[in-house]
């Protein structure tokens, strides 16, 4: 005896195509609302060969955690739509990934870029003819062109699907200014459903998506709590963010977090000077580093090889911090502070895509405070100001803190510094150096202190007696340069002071 429910979902056409094509035999409740609006709105749930139609918003905009099953989401519809879905990505990685998941479910995907030839484009637009292709993957900048816009009017596009859509404003008003102009594809290509993605927005960005995207209509918003609770949340104070790491990634050191692991960098030179750091320093080959500028074969070359790793360290920009989907990611860490809680939650949420314990660790030093000074646009300076405030809060919970600043508010903390207990206010290695100094006033230069502090042994150190110094080899698992750039960033901050003329002229002091 087979019960009314039962019965129902064997003949729902969502359920059966997530069981045949996806092996999947539940649905989260927000995923099984956005499918059926997506269906609803092109006329197409119940059964789509009767072509049954209802009054329904075809356009929605979806606010989905990482790791929650968003593609999923325009993937069902794909199969189940008369005609095909077209999904623009910000990034040609996530074009890719998009494609090899598709493929790994049975399904050809189209792939429209620059640099193809009439051949290439000609199969993919014939495979959409044909129907044997029902997904076309593509970015901002190739399908705004006039010929692609004009033969997506042409073919039978049924659902436009927008994915990281807070980028449409965060780039869109900087350095990719064709984002603000996406929302021609719909309206110049006549595609009558239209679906933005994102796994994080904060009011303000939503609105301007609201803005850029549906400027003449209102539509439905489907938001499901940011939070990803199994993601535990903390902040390293630093004086050197390149011994932290060593300290975090090291495989011998007593502090070491869980692998594979990303370190997310604010720069291209950046993300290739840590991974370089991190070779040399942990003498290890599995390090490699990920940015826009690496050419395609570099970029799917890197891609497979942490896809694959057990214990990779992947050193990225934000060019990694959207949609590529490896799962056991076990610790991402910023080195750098993001530019707003939108990037940082997106990036953090590349760990523990596989729903089991994660780490995201933010590095927080006085640098990140000075590169405030960089950031010229008002609004682009607030969103950085908030995550200034997260690094800088030791009066509440992080998990706590990050959701408010989307609106948002956690059930309960899964697990934050604060929370446990194990909020760190004093960089490492800062009560030592105060300590040297207040027993050594006056005595040293940055260089003699440094090599004082390393417990260095070589002819200069005992020429000027250094190993008598009290506090000797206080630092001596560090990095010579590491205690440099310590002593100058405490220097910088007017916590050490060293006298640039008199008697004490560069004999440091506190």
């Amino acid at each position: 005896m087979v019960s009314g429910k039962e019965n129902n979902q064997n003949f729902d056409p969502i359920i059966l195509s997530a069981r045949e094509r996806f092996k999947i035999d539940y649905l989260f409740p927000y995923q099984r609302l956005v499918i059926s609006n997506i269906l609803e709105a092109a006329a197409a749930t119940g059964n789509p060969e009767q072509g049954e139609r209802r009054d329904a918003n075809p356009h929605q905009i979806v606010i989905l955690p990482t790791g929650a099953g968003k593609s999923l989401c325009f993937m069902l519809p794909a199969l189940l739509l008369p005609g095909a879905t077209l999904v623009v990505f910000p990034l040609l990685s996530l074009i890719a990934d998009q494609a090899r998941r598709l493929l790994e479910e049975g399904i050809e995907a189209g792939i429209l870029r620059g640099g193809q030839d009439k051949a290439e484009r000609d199969y993919v637009f014939d495979g959409v003819k044909s129907g044997r292709i029902k997904v076309l993957l593509s970015n901002p900048e190739t399908v705004l062109t006039r010929d692609i816009i004009e033969k997506i009017k042409q073919l039978d596009i049924t659902h436009l699907v927008i994915d990281e859509t807070h980028t449409v404003s965060e780039w869109g008003e900087s350095f990719r200014p064709s984002y603000l102009e996406i929302g021609r594809v719909a309206k110049e290509g006549e595609v009558p459903v239209v679906t933005a993605f994102t796994a994080t927005a904060s009011p303000y960005i939503l609105e301007r998506v609201k803005e850029i995207l549906f400027p003449d209509t209102s539509p439905n918003v489907v938001i499901a709590n940011p939070d990803r609770p199994n993601i535990s949340y903390r902040v390293e104070p630093c004086l050197s963010k390149n011994h932290q790491l060593i300290m975090l990634l090291g495989k011998s050191t007593r502090n070491r977090v869980k692998r594979p692991a990303i370190v997310f960098c604010r720069s291209r030179t950046g993300a290739e000077l840590t991974a370089q750091m991190l070779r040399s320093r942990l003498n290890e080959k599995e390090i490699y580093f990920y940015h826009a500028g690496l050419t395609r074969e570099e970029k799917g070359k890197i891609e497979k090889w942490f896809f694959n790793s057990p214990d990779g360290v992947l050193c990225a920009t934000c060019a990694y911090g959207m949609g590529v989907d490896k799962r056991n990611v076990r610790t991402v860490i910023h080195r750098d502070l993001p530019p707003s809680v939108e990037s940082y939650l997106q990036e953090s949420g590349r760990g523990g895509r596989d729903r089991e314990p994660s780490e995201a660790i933010l590095l927080f030093s006085n640098e990140d405070r000075e590169y405030l000074k960089e950031i010229k646009e008002p609004f682009s300076r607030s969103r950085y100001k908030a995550m200034l405030g997260y690094a800088e809060s030791s009066h509440n919970c992080r998990r706590e803190h990050l959701l408010s600043l989307l609106d948002a508010e956690p059930e309960v903390c899964f697990g934050c510094d604060f929370c446990k207990g194990e909020l760190r206010l004093t960089p490492q290695g800062k009560e030592a150096i105060l300590k040297f100094f207040s027993a050594n006033k006056r005595r040293y230069t940055v260089r003699e202190a440094k090599n004082a502090l390393k417990g260095s042994k070589g002819y200069e150190a005992y020429r000027k007696e250094l190993h008598l110094a009290h506090g000797f080899g206080a630092l001596a698992d560090w990095e010579i340069e590491d205690i440099e750039e310590s002593l100058e960033m405490l220097i910088h901050e007017k916590v050490l002071k060293r006298p640039s003329r008199g008697f004490w002229k560069n004999r440091i002091t506190i």
